[in-house]
């Protein structure tokens, strides 16, 4: 049998007490030597008080969610301001570079990026629930959670020593404010800011007017989704994943990006889906541009790396341009280092995708709250990451020139003295951007059983 909760169980009793009562108060009502006529009740007899008071409880008791005090195990140590507290000779228990490995950041940038959000109106007590943690501490704790892989509201009680469920509550706060600050930390450069940056670019890396590197990265999902297009979301490189484009400076400052299309998506597509590409105008002038590599489109405001077919050698000059945009093309792969090395998250996200929106609509506001700090600790001055943040294989490598499908080259004469594999080597690389085998097929009945008129159905081939 189901077990009853105590809530159904008390009132059962209460009920049953009240039924009582005003049986017993009716009882007395018809014995009662009084003019049967009169409707007088003797308010201080002791079955109407007895009536009223299971009454009282009764109806006190539909109202009322919760019919005990609720208890809460609390542990006796403040793990926060143990992590905070600061000896009289200036020394902490956690050294400058434990803290920063624990909480992605050091102790002053913990002390500016809290005075930014704690005005938030998401930190102001409502009128009813258990009163706020401090903002900083909120912040500790959803530093912790983006600063490692695999990290759960389970595994955060355990580190802090609070709720679960406070520890998500906490995040989703942390989250709300940070995204709210995104028109002032992820902005795109006006007309005056890309001259400087296209001058600094010049400076270092030889290219005029350009005011940008775009650039396609993965963010892995741990976990399997359950939605109807879940095939989509089964990229190149790992089993599920979301494309996320980024467009930043020679700063390694994140100034535009888009994510939320499934790991399967090319980055090319992603890039004709950004207001960037769709309405130029607003954001670059008749002769400003971004560096990229081979997997996108050239056009007038993106400048790509030269393709070399398989088999062909590539033209002295293209190979020259190549090697010049490899230098400022580090720079976009290290600020996808940083950003993804500073909060480990990125790489392994443990959040599941399903049919209800809201599913993905919570993966991409945890993406946009680490961009919103990205570009924050930056402008605050903190654009050095640690050495053990090093974050291996950051960009997609669906960009790579070998992997993407060139029809015309199929269509053009394998080159004179080229290896003798060459257009088995091309034709190899056509189909495996084309073909996925899902099953394995064999005939019902051997190619022997048919003649060369005889049509082949459907039904004649199984799965094994």
């Amino acid at each position: 049998m189901p077990r009853r909760s105590y809530r159904s169980r008390a009132l059962a009793n209460l009920l049953q007490r009240y039924e009582r009562a005003k049986l017993s108060f009716a009882v007395d009502q018809l014995l009662d030597d009084s003019d049967i006529d009169s409707i007088d009740i003797d308010l201080e007899s002791p079955s109407f008080l007895c009536y009223a008071r299971a009454k009282y409880d009764l109806d006190s008791a539909h109202g009322t969610r919760y019919f005990r005090k609720r208890g809460a195990r609390k542990s006796g140590v403040n793990i926060f301001d143990h992590d905070l507290h600061e000896e009289p000779d200036g020394t902490h228990w956690m050294n400058d570079d434990e803290f920063k490995h624990k909480y992605r950041m050091s102790r002053d940038m913990l002390d500016k990026v809290t005075s930014k959000i704690e005005g938030h109106d998401v930190f102001k007590k409502g009128k009813r629930g258990p009163r706020q943690m401090e903002v900083k501490h909120q912040l500790m704790v959803f530093l912790n959670f983006v600063g490692k892989e695999g990290e759960s509201n389970k595994s955060q009680r355990n580190t802090f020593k609070i709720s679960a469920g406070r520890t998500e509550k906490c995040r989703e706060r942390i989250v709300k404010a940070l995204c709210d600050l995104r028109h002032e930390f992820i902005r795109w450069p006006d007309e005056e800011e890309r001259k400087q940056i296209a001058k600094r670019i010049q400076e270092a890396f030889i290219f005029p007017n350009c005011v940008g590197l775009m650039d396609g990265t993965l963010a892995e999902l741990a976990i399997t989704p359950l939605c109807h297009d879940a095939a989509d979301y089964h990229g190149r490189k790992y089993g599920y994943s979301l494309t996320i484009m980024v467009i930043n400076d020679d700063k390694r400052k994140i100034r535009a990006y888009l994510s939320g299309f499934p790991g399967s998506t090319h980055d090319n597509r992603v890039w004709k889906a950004m207001d960037q590409y769709q309405d130029p105008e607003k954001f670059f002038s008749p002769t400003e541009y971004l560096l990229c590599d081979t997997a996108f489109e050239p056009s007038n405001h993106a400048v790509p790396a030269y393709k070399c077919a398989t088999g062909y050698i590539q033209p002295l000059d293209e190979q020259n341009f190549n090697s010049a945009l490899g230098s400022p093309r580090v720079v976009g792969e290290h600020t996808m280092g940083l950003w993804k090395g500073r909060f480990p998250w990125m790489r392994k996200i443990r959040m599941q995708i399903t049919d209800d929106p809201k599913s993905l609509k919570r993966i991409l506001k945890y993406i946009e709250a680490t961009i919103v700090l990205h570009n924050m600790l930056i402008e605050f001055g903190d654009d050095t990451a640690d050495k053990s943040w090093d974050c291996d294989a950051d960009v997609s490598d669906i960009d790579d020139p070998r992997r993407i499908p060139d029809e015309t080259r199929l269509n053009l004469p394998v080159p004179p003295g080229a290896p003798k594999g060459t257009r088995r080597e091309q034709l190899k690389e056509f189909i495996s951007d084309r073909y996925v085998p899902r099953f394995n097929f064999r005939r019902r009945r051997s190619s022997g059983d048919l003649s060369s008129g005889d049509e082949i159905s459907a039904d004649e081939y199984v799965a094994v």
